[in-house]
């Protein structure tokens, strides 16, 4: 049986997250150590104003209201750890990590704003050079910045850079996609039944989308249809086919 790379005790393989390198993760502890991230991140950012505000004004505060520099310096080493723990989970998570934009800057900043491809200096995008569903994973030196014309060169129009239109052999998915497209605009969620590929029943999820795209089949030269997003129940973002989904809802709470 499984352990958790976090807390180190036994993971369950249906409900707890798989990472790609073959580690184990509870959804639950992932949830807390971002939870405590955020935590943490908010005090920080109060006691940095508060610093700022008394450059400038005579402020009495409240002792307890504000965090000593020594608090401070105790949690500021704690969130460093986290997020190291945090980047090292992202890394191997089978979807797009929570992280991605940071990902992107960060190579910006060493790169600066160069298509690995045209080597010109535009906007440019962050891609996989290896897709997840090709073995790759969310590793910096597995990602790459490329603009919009050499990837619609190599790959063709992708929905990576515009809004998502179905292809032809997709138009029985169109009502699925409406009320999806719907729930990513109106930031709702949606509940439906899905079913693994070798799953033998249903299971309901709920899930707040991000976004539609294409995965190329590894079992011939089509495309599979999903949907990414926040699931409820792993507490993590995942991507789900349309084709193993139904009795789609958008919901509102």
């Amino acid at each position: 049986m499984p352990f958790c790379t976090v807390c180190k005790q036994f993971a369950d393989y249906e409900y707890d997250i798989t990472l790609s390198n073959g580690n184990h993760l509870h959804s639950s502890c992932l949830t807390q150590l971002q939870m405590r991230a955020d935590e943490i991140e908010v005090v920080v950012r109060q006691q940095s104003a508060q610093l700022i505000l008394s450059l400038f004004a005579q402020t009495e505060v409240a002792d307890g209201e504000v965090a000593s520099e020594d608090e401070v310096k105790k949690l500021s080493s704690e969130l460093t750890k986290i997020k190291n723990t945090l980047t090292a989970i992202y890394d191997f998570l089978p979807s797009w990590p929570p992280d991605w934009n940071e990902r992107k800057r960060y190579l910006v900043q060493q790169n600066g704003s160069i298509c690995f491809s045209c080597e010109e200096e535009c906007d440019v995008y962050l891609i996989h050079e290896i897709d997840l569903c090709e073995g790759g994973t969310n590793e910096l030196d597995n990602l790459e910045l490329i603009c919009k014309p050499c990837h619609e060169s190599m790959y063709g129009k992708s929905d990576n850079f515009a809004n998502f239109t179905l292809n032809p052999s997709q138009s029985e998915f169109a009502p699925q996609v409406k009320d999806i497209q719907s729930a990513i605009n109106n930031n709702h969620s949606i509940r439906f039944d899905y079913k693994k590929p070798n799953a033998k029943t249903w299971m309901t999820r709920v899930v707040v989308p991000d976004r539609l795209f294409n995965i190329p089949n590894s079992r011939d030269s089509g495309q599979t249809l999903c949907v990414e997003g926040f699931c409820e129940l792993r507490q993590d973002i995942r991507v789900f086919a349309l084709e193993r989904m139904q009795d789609l809802e958008v919901i509102d709470y």
